[in-house]
Formats: structure tokens, C-alpha cells, sequence
């Protein structure tokens, strides 16, 4: 079995349902807690896959905050190896970062939104599973372009590259796919003042957590579980 190393920044930002099925599969995960002063790891050693998980700063942070400099570092030397790679929208733009996209501000999009998966994502062996259409949580203002090289899997209206995969076992998402119903519930209610201001509906969110939260769930489960199922 293999061990996982999880990269969280903030609390309301955890790994959920991936590291379940992680740990489901048998494997260990060892937590680095950048809020909790723990230190990005410099090499990647025996372990067998990483995970970078989402938070508030941005890939235009690295000049005042060096865990993102450790962490897109961490993030070349596990592509290089041809390790699994899983980044989750600060970890999706930190992943692009490390493979020479420009990360940069954009349009904001926060709540639910259709996401189309695209034709290279229908033979994907890790997204091919999804729908061609369906809803996802989305809570990001930076953009980047699909990295030199990889395969473009998701998109939404206001985001052409929501998804992709770089080799065979480097992929980031935007979408936060690996919250359960009552995570998202705990990010809104610590975000509503950020909301109220950018003339985002909190509740409007929450209604549609309810409607949409289970269903894309066990969506994610199911690619969790083929994501895991790349580590050796």
C-alpha cells in the first residue's frame, strides 16, 4: 500500500471524500497542515501520490508566502517522477503553474455551475466515468490556460480549462467535487461577508448544495476511487 501526502491550507478546505476513499483503498495519508505551520515536504521519497487541496491565496502569492514556492516545487518533482498528482482549485492553478501556465485574475465564479466534460475526457481513465453534463461547486477568481502538453477534460461557461490531465497521472480540477454537503455548508457560513460583497447569494448556494450536493458525490467517489487506483 502506499502513502499519500495531502496538502491543506485552510480550515473548510480539507480533502472529504477523496482521502475516505484513500484511506477506503487501503493506503496511508500523511497531512500537512499548512495552516498549522506544518512544512511542505522537499522530496517525494517513497511516497506514492500527492494531493494539493484549494484556499484563499493564489499562485500570485508566492512572494509573500513560500509554502507555495515549496509546493509548486513539490508538485515538478512528483510529474517527474510520473507519480499521481491531484490538485483541487488552488491546487489545480499551483499544478498548471508548475507545468509553465500563467495563472492570472479573472472573472470570479463562485456557486453552482454546469460542467461540460470534453471529448478527451470520455477516454480518460479517471473522468470518464462522469456524465457529459453535470453540476459542480465552483469558488475561484484565477484562470489559466491548458498547460503545453496536457489533455484538456472540463470546462465551464466562464472557465475553458476547469479540468485536465498532464502524462497519465497529473490531474487537476477546479470544481470542488470532494465536499460533502455539510462542507460546503461550513465554507458559505464562513464566507458570507465575501459574498454579500461580490452580490453572491449565499442562499442560493445552500438550495442548490441541497439539490445537487449527494448525486455529485457519488459522482466523485467513483473517480476518486480510479484516481486511488493509480497509485502503486
Amino acid at each position: 500500500m502506499s502513502e499519500v501526502i495531502i496538502i491543506q491550507h485552510q480550515l473548510g478546505e480539507g480533502p472529504g471524500t477523496i482521502e475516505e476513499e484513500i484511506l477506503r483503498a487501503g493506503h496511508k495519508v500523511r497531512m500537512v497542515r499548512i495552516h498549522q505551520g506544518d512544512k511542505v515536504p522537499s522530496e517525494v521519497g517513497s511516497v506514492g501520490g500527492l494531493v494539493v487541496m484549494g484556499g484563499s491565496m493564489g499562485v500570485a502569492d508566492q512572494g509573500k508566502l513560500n509554502h507555495l514556492k515549496d509546493e509548486i516545487a513539490l508538485l515538478k518533482q512528483f510529474v517527474q517522477a510520473e507519480k499521481p498528482v491531484l490538485g483541487i482549485c488552488l491546487g489545480a492553478q499551483l499544478l498548471a503553474a508548475a507545468l509553465g501556465s500563467e495563472v492570472v485574475a479573472g472573472e470570479k465564479e463562485i456557486g453552482w455551475f454546469p460542467v461540460r466534460k470534453l471529448p478527451d475526457a470520455f477516454k480518460d481513465p479517471v473522468l470518464r466515468r462522469l456524465p457529459e453534463n453535470f453540476p459542480a461547486l465552483m469558488w475561484h477568481g484565477d484562470h489559466f490556460p491548458l498547460p503545453k502538453g496536457a489533455a484538456q477534460l472540463l470546462s465551464t461557461e466562464k472557465c475553458s480549462c476547469a479540468g485536465f490531465r498532464y502524462g497519465k497521472k497529473a490531474y487537476g480540477l477546479v470544481a470542488h467535487l470532494e465536499m460533502t454537503a455539510a462542507m460546503v455548508d461550513e465554507m458559505v457560513a464562513g464566507s458570507r461577508k465575501e459574498l454579500t460583497a461580490i452580490g453572491v447569494e449565499a442562499g442560493q448556494i445552500l438550495e442548490e448544495t441541497s439539490e445537487h450536493a449527494e448525486p455529485v458525490e457519488e459522482l466523485a467517489r467513483v473517480m476518486w476511487r480510479a484516481w486511488v487506483g493509480l497509485l502503486i
